[in-house]
């Protein structure tokens, strides 16, 4: 079965974007949801309606990419931070999932990818709802695939990688361990590629490139059903 058609959550930025550009070189067709496409994931109202909106599925590949961070002490997180990053970062691979299962907007077989991180299993200062967050959709992950897999033939995997080059989400990393812990920019970016095993920060095209290559032939990632693939860290 060759693979052509995806939707992709958070495609306007980052590795989401770097994900789109990959597969619609490779002439799939392409559905994104993202907020700057009106649609977030993170509510049952909004992911419902695009839902009824389709006028491309069923999907053969859903990528679960969109994300937010927050990044202050724990004690200085706000709950609505909390809950934002829990909603948008887990709960929102759940919801998307569920609703596309619902209404038959996802094909048999299928593959569904979450993007995860190695915050995930990674301790971080001053990152406790990110991380947090990231551990439940590791663990969700596990959990689709045990459930879709037998029952509606949907392979579910994820990637975890490390920080990303040039993001706006590595520009807010940047930017808050500074101001928290009154680091200049060098000292910033020197503390965190020490921690990198690569000593440099991911790059998104390089991750969407390996991404898309798994995903070009079902035999490519079949046997990936139910793992975690850590990427640069």
């Amino acid at each position: 079965m060759e693979i052509k058609t995806a939707l992709i959550t958070g495609h306007t930025s980052g590795l989401g974007k770097a994900l789109w550009d990959r597969l619609e070189d490779a002439n799939w067709f392409l559905t994104g949801w993202s907020l700057d496409t009106g649609v977030d994931v993170s509510s049952e109202e909004s992911v419902r309606r695009a839902t009824s909106e389709l006028d491309l599925a069923p999907f053969d590949v859903v990528i679960n990419c969109a994300g937010v961070n927050f990044i202050d002490w724990h004690e200085d997180t706000p709950i609505e931070q909390w809950d934002r990053l829990m909603n948008t970062n887990a709960r929102s691979m759940w919801l998307v999932v569920k609703e596309l299962l619902n209404a038959g907007s996802i094909a048999k077989p299928a593959t569904v990818v979450n993007i995860v991180s190695n915050a995930s299993h990674m301790p971080m200062t001053n990152s406790a709802a990110y991380n947090a967050s990231k551990g439940a959709a590791h663990i969700l992950t596990l959990q689709m695939n045990r459930e879709l897999k037998k029952r509606h033939d949907i392979t579910v995997f994820g990637i975890s990688p490390n920080k990303m080059s040039g993001t706006q989400m590595s520009d807010y990393i940047g930017q808050r361990v500074c101001e928290l812990r009154g680091m200049t920019p060098e000292e910033a970016q020197a503390y965190q590629l020490a921690s990198l095993p690569a000593g440099e920060e991911t790059d998104p095209d390089t991750c969407a490139e390996f991404i898309a290559f798994l995903l070009s032939q079902p035999k490519r990632h079949k046997y990936l059903a139910g793992c975690i693939i850590p990427y640069g860290a």
